[in-house]
C-alpha cells in the first residue's frame, strides 16, 4: 500500500448532514410504500447531496486506491433493518446488487452461527463468515449459480465484537509486482489454474471445483482470485494433490501478503461501511471474541456489487 494510505483520512468518507436527512426522507417513503430489502431499487435512494461524491468514490474504488470507509451514520437512531436499508441505498450508488445465495438474498449476514470449520466444513452453507475464526487474505467468489463475480464487496457494521475482528486490506497488484521482482518462477505458477473448492452452495450437476488462476489480465488490467483454504480442498476433491512447486508458489504469495508494511488495518465501528474492490484488493479479518448477550454480538451485513 502507498505510504499516504497509512493516514485514515486518506480513505475515510464522512456522510454529510444533508445526505443523512435525504436518507431519512427516502426511508420514510420506502416505509410508506411497504417496501422491503427484497424489493428495494436504486431509484428509492436519489440522495442528490451524495451523488457527486459517490461518483468520485466509485472511481477510487474501481480504478484508484480500491477501497473506501464510509462513516457518520448515526447507528443508534435506526433499527437493524432500517440501517441495512440505508446501507443498501449507499451501496446502490456504487453498483448493482448481486444475489448471494440460492434464495436470491441481496444482503448477507456475517455473524457467528456456532460453526467450526474443522468440524463442519463441507456441509452446505458452512463458511468462515459464520464463525469467529480469523480469515486469511482472500477475494470473494460467488457460487456458479449466481452467474457473476462481484466487482465490489461491501460490509456494514450493525454491531461489533467484544474484541478482535479487525479488517485488513492488501493490494494484489503490489503483491504481484513484488513476486515478479523477487520470485518470478513462483509468479509464473500463479498464472496457471488451480482447483478451488466451491461446495458451499451448488446446484445439482455442477462441478464441485472452479479451475482458475490466481492472477489474470482482463482488458490489460491485473485481477486476482484467491482464497488459500479452498485450493488444497479443491485438489483433494478431484484427487490431484498439489505438488511441492504448487504449494511453494502459494506460500510465497502468503509471505508477501503478510508483510505488515503492505497492509491497511482498521476497526469497524457500528454504522461504518466499507466498500472494497474485489478484483485487486485482498481482504481479511482477525479472530474475534463476541459478547455474551445475543443482541450485542458482532453482526455485519454484506453486499456484492457489480459495476
Amino acid at each position: 500500500m502507498a505510504p499516504n494510505l497509512r493516514r485514515p483520512e486518506a480513505w475515510t468518507y464522512r456522510l454529510k448532514p444533508d445526505t443523512i436527512e435525504e436518507m431519512d426522507r427516502a426511508l420514510s417513503t420506502i416505509r410508506a410504500k411497504g417496501k422491503t430489502l427484497e424489493t428495494l431499487e436504486a431509484a428509492d435512494f436519489p440522495l442528490p447531496s451524495f451523488r457527486g461524491d459517490a461518483t468520485k468514490l466509485r472511481d477510487e474504488i474501481l480504478g484508484g486506491r480500491g477501497f473506501v470507509i464510509v462513516r457518520g451514520l448515526p447507528r443508534p437512531r435506526y433499527s437493524d433493518e432500517d440501517a441495512t436499508m440505508l446501507y443498501w441505498g449507499i451501496g446502490s450508488h456504487f453498483g448493482r446488487t448481486l444475489p448471494q445465495n440460492v434464495k436470491g438474498d441481496r444482503v448477507y449476514a456475517v455473524r457467528d452461527e456456532g460453526y467450526d470449520i474443522d468440524r463442519d466444513y463441507g456441509a452446505v452453507g458452512v463458511r468462515f463468515s459464520k464463525t469467529t475464526e480469523g480469515l486469511n487474505f482472500h477475494t470473494d467468489s460467488a457460487p456458479a449459480l449466481m452467474g457473476d463475480t462481484p466487482d465490489i464487496v461491501g460490509l456494514h457494521a450493525l454491531a461489533v465484537a467484544k474484541s478482535g475482528g479487525a479488517s485488513l486490506l492488501v493490494s494484489a497488484q503490489t503483491v504481484h509486482n513484488l513476486l515478479r521482482a523477487e520470485h518470478p518462477d513462483y509468479l509464473a505458477r500463479l498464472y496457471q489454474p488451480y482447483h478451488f473448492d466451491r461446495r458451499a452452495e451448488l446446484r445439482e450437476g455442477e462441478s464441485k471445483t472452479l479451475h482458475a488462476p490466481v492472477f489474470t489480465y482482463n482488458n490489460d488490467t491485473l485481477e486476482t482470485r484467491y482464497f488459500r483454504f479452498y485450493i488444497p480442498k479443491g485438489h483433494e476433491l478431484i484427487e490431484q494433490p498439489l505438488s511441492e512447486s504448487d504449494v511453494a508458489a502459494l506460500d510465497s504469495m502468503e509471505a508477501v501478503m503478510n508483510r505488515k508494511e503492505l497492509q491497511v488495518t482498521f476497526e469497524m465501528e457500528p454504522g461504518d461501511m466499507q466498500f472494497v474492490n474485489n478484483r485487486f484488493i485482498l481482504h481479511s479479518r482477525t479472530k474475534f471474541v463476541d459478547h455474551a448477550e445475543p443482541e450485542r454480538q458482532r453482526h455485519l451485513v454484506r453486499l456484492w456489487l457489480k459495476q
